[in-house]
């Protein structure tokens, strides 16, 4: 076994996956559209699933990329770039 290797965990043990991924996301400002890209770190690895369901990134990319003050805050993740597992939830039951 490797450094930091654990063989009495199994798989039914360990909760979800988490990923750390880099994102193109549109912002609409002034009815404008701007993309940029921007990191982010989820359970879900899907831009679907992150935007309907974690809502701690989003209100994280809307502090990030907003100001206090915008009235309509609309951010779209158009695709994820790059992904990468950094480790498992510690909820095994989670599905």
């Amino acid at each position: 076994m490797g450094f930091g290797s654990a063989p009495f965990l199994s798989s039914s043990i360990m909760g979800r996956p988490i990923y750390f991924m880099t994102a193109k996301v549109t912002t609409i400002k002034n009815k404008r559209p701007q993309s940029r890209n921007v990191w982010i770190v989820s359970d879900y690895d899907n831009p679907i699933d992150i935007m309907k369901k974690d809502g701690k990134t989003m209100s994280r990319l809307e502090r990030e990329l907003f100001t206090a003050k915008a009235k309509n805050k609309t951010i779209v993740i158009d695709s994820i770039t790059s992904i990468k597992q950094v480790g498992t939830t510690s909820h095994p039951n989670e599905t």
